[in-house]
C-alpha cells in the first residue's frame, strides 16, 4: 500500500509486505516497488489521452463485441459481450474490448511512451514491443510509480514525481490536458453525467480503478480522493494464484478503509472546479455528434461532457470502412424509395447506420436492412434490386444432435441463400473466419449453441441447436 498526498507529493504511507520479519510469507521483498501486471488500472490513461486527441467524447459509442486482431482476442473479465456502450459506460465496467478499441486508434506503442514520460515505464520482457495487450495487463509496472501517475487525474493533468524527503523538490509533466483529467476523474467518481454547476459535488468523492491480472495473481485498487492518492496491491509476492482473489473482493475493501480513515483526519479539503474547456453537450447514437430535433439519423440522444466542445465521430474498428462504415449515402426518389443517382427528381440523402457488428444487440427496426428504404422497381439502384431474404440451411431451429459412440468430432456443414454480398457467422458470439455462403462446423462438446449469420445488407439469420453425446 501507499498513500500520497497529491497537492504536495509527499508520500504519506508505505507498506510494503504484511510482516517484514516473516521470510515464509516473503516478508522481506517490497510490494509496492515490485513490477506485477496491472490487469485494467492503465484504462483511464487510455481513455484521457483519446479524450485529447479528439479520438472519442464521455459518450462516444463503442463496440465491446468479439474481436480477432491477428493472433490477439480479448475477451471480458465476465467473458460476455455487451454490444454497444459508451466510453464512460465502458471505463466504469471495465470493459476489456472498447478499451482495446481505444487502444488501437491511439496506437499502444505511442501510449507506452506518454506514460513513460511522465514516470510510468512498462515493462516488457526483452525485445517486445507494445502492443494491445497493455491495457489489460499485458506488460508489468510499479505501484509507486502508478500512484504517481494517477496524480495527474488530481493535479490538472500533470503527473509528479513521489516527494519522499521534505526537501524534495516538486517536479511534475503534462500528461494529458486539465479538462480531460476532470472528465476522466469525474467517471471514475461515478459522476459521468453533465450536472449543472450548482449540482456539482465541489469536493470530488473517491476516483477509483480496479485491476486484475490474469490468474488471479494480482488484485489492484488506486484511489484519488480529495488529497490524497491510494494504491493498493493484494496478492502473494512468489505469484502464486489466489483462487477468486480480484481488484473489486481484495484491494477495494481496503481501499476504501484507508480512505475513510485519512477524510476523518483530512480537516478543509480542496475543491475541483469544473474547468473552463469542459462544457455539456447532447450528442446522438449512432453517429457520435449533435443533430437537429426530428432528424431521422439520431436513433438515441445522450447528455455528455465534452471538450472543447469537441464532438468526434463514432470510432470506427479499421475493418469498418468502406462497406462496413457507418454513413450510407443513397438517392431517394419523392415516394422515399431508393434509386439510381441519375434517375428523374432523385436527391442524395445519408443515413447514419449503427456499425455492423452492433446489430446482434439492436431490435430488429434498428438494423440495416429496416433502416434503409426499399429499392424503387421503375429505377433501381445501380446495384439492383433488394436481396432475396436471407436464408440458414443445415440445421434446423430446436434440433438436438447426438454423437454417436466412439465419435470424437461432428461436422455440421451449414449454408445461406438469398441475401446480399459477404457474409459475417458467430457461433455462441464468436466470430467464425468465414465469409463464404457456406460453413462446416467441427463440433466436440456437448451443450447449447447459437449460430448467426449476417450479411452486407445487415439482414440477419440464427438457429439455436443442442449437441448431445
Amino acid at each position: 500500500m501507499i498513500v500520497v498526498d497529491h497537492t504536495d507529493m509527499s508520500v504519506r504511507g508505505w507498506v510494503g509486505s504484511v510482516d517484514l520479519n516473516d521470510d515464509s510469507r516473503f516478508g522481506h521483498v517490497d510490494m509496492v516497488t515490485a513490477i506485477r501486471s496491472p490487469g485494467s488500472v492503465l484504462k483511464p490513461f487510455v481513455y484521457g489521452l483519446a479524450l485529447d486527441d479528439a479520438l472519442i467524447h464521455p459518450s462516444s459509442l463503442l463496440q465491446d463485441v468479439p474481436r480477432l486482431t491477428g493472433d490477439y482476442r480479448p475477451g471480458n473479465f465476465d467473458s460476455g459481450f455487451h454490444g454497444p456502450v459508451s466510453m464512460s459506460d465502458a471505463l466504469v465496467r471495465s470493459l476489456n474490448l472498447p478499451a482495446v478499441q481505444v487502444l488501437e486508434a491511439y496506437g499502444p506503442k505511442r501510449f507506452a511512451a506518454k506514460l513513460r514520460n511522465v514516470g510510468l515505464p512498462l515493462y516488457l520482457p526483452t525485445g517486445a514491443a507494445p502492443n494491445l495487450s497493455l491495457i489489460l495487463g499485458g506488460a508489468g509496472a510499479r505501484l509507486d510509480e502508478m500512484a504517481a501517475a494517477y496524480s495527474a487525474f488530481a493535479r490538472h493533468g500533470k503527473a509528479a514525481k513521489l516527494r519522499l524527503q521534505p526537501d524534495d523538490p516538486l517536479s511534475e509533466r503534462p500528461l494529458m490536458s486539465p479538462g480531460a483529467a476532470w472528465i476522466i476523474r469525474r467517471i471514475m467518481a461515478d459522476e459521468a453525467q453533465p450536472l449543472p454547476d450548482n449540482a456539482l459535488p465541489r469536493i470530488v468523492p473517491l476516483a477509483w480503478k480496479t485491476g486484475t491480472s490474469y490468474g488471479y495473481r494480482d488484485a489492484w485498487a488506486i484511489g484519488v480522493n480529495a488529497r490524497y492518492i491510494i494504491g493498493i496491491w493484494t496478492g502473494r509476492p512468489d505469484g502464486t494464484p489466489v483462487v477468486g482473489q480480484i481488484g473489486f473482493a481484495s484491494a477495494v475493501p481496503l481501499l476504501n478503509q484507508v480512505n475513510n480513515l485519512l477524510l476523518a483526519h483530512a480537516g478543509r479539503l480542496p475543491e475541483d472546479p469544473r474547468p473552463q474547456s469542459v462544457s455539456r453537450g447532447v450528442i446522438c447514437w449512432p453517429g457520435g455528434q449533435s443533430l437537429p430535433a426530428g432528424d431521422s439519423n439520431c436513433r438515441r440522444r445522450l447528455a455528455t461532457w465534452l471538450l472543447d466542445d469537441s464532438q468526434p465521430p463514432t470510432l470506427l474498428l479499421p475493418e469498418q470502412e468502406g462497406i462496413n462504415g457507418i454513413r450510407f449515402p443513397v438517392w431517394l426518389d419523392d415516394t422515399g424509395l431508393r434509386v439510381a443517382a441519375d434517375c428523374p427528381q432523385a436527391r442524395e440523402h445519408t443515413f447514419i447506420v449503427w456499425p455492423r457488428p452492433l446489430e446482434l444487440w439492436l431490435p430488429s427496426t434498428e438494423r440495416r436492412s429496416a433502416r434503409l428504404p426499399a429499392e424503387s422497381t421503375l429505377c433501381p439502384p445501380l446495384q439492383g434490386r433488394n436481396a432475396a431474404p436471407l436464408m440458414l440451411s443445415g440445421v434446423r431451429e430446436g434440433a438436438v444432435i447426438r454423437q454417436l459412440p466412439g465419435q470424437e468430432n461432428i461436422t455440421l456443414p451449414v449454408f445461406t441463400t438469398g441475401g446480399k454480398g459477404r457474409r459475417w457467422w458467430f457461433l455462441n458470439g464468436e466470430p467464425v473466419n468465414s465469409a463464404n455462403n457456406s460453413l462446416s462446423l467441427l463440433l466436440n462438446i456437448a451443450g447449447r449453441y447459437q449460430l448467426v449469420v449476417m450479411d452486407e445488407s445487415g439482414q440477419v439469420a440464427a438457429v439455436n441447436f443442442e449437441l448431445m453425446r
